[in-house]
């Protein structure tokens, strides 16, 4: 016996009913990152002798973590879609051109800013 999967048309339905139907999981998802990272810093920061080096290294790798997690959201969520709909009509030239450029772009963007030959030190 085959089972039926159950289909979710976005286009019927109350708005606020879809908007909360669709929000909850990912407000779900952002409270486990959330309390993954608290326990993970409380557990680091417990560690004898290396705790605040440990923590000193987290704080200094968030951000360029949250760096990387934005340009795969603009990848994920900018041309992904955009190259979908061109795959739909056939255009597959142009979905490949619409990847690549935001492939590139994010290339570009991490060269850029790691690239550090052009800065002065003053001591």
């Amino acid at each position: 016996m085959e089972k039926e999967t159950e289909k979710q048309n976005l286009g019927s339905g109350s708005i606020p009913g879809l908007m909360i139907k669709l929000a909850v999981p990912t407000i779900i998802a952002q409270l486990v990152n959330l309390l993954y990272n608290l326990v993970d810093r409380i557990y680091i920061g417990h560690i004898r002798e290396v705790g605040d080096i440990a923590l000193t290294g987290l704080g200094l790798c968030f951000p360029v973590l949250m760096m990387v997690t934005a340009f795969a959201m603009l990848i994920g969520s900018g041309g992904a879609p955009r190259a979908a709909i061109y795959m739909g009509k056939g255009d597959n030239e142009t979905a490949e051109r619409i990847l690549g450029n935001n492939t590139g772009i994010c290339k570009d963007q991490y060269e850029d800013s790691s690239d550090r030959s052009n800065l002065q030190y003053h001591s």
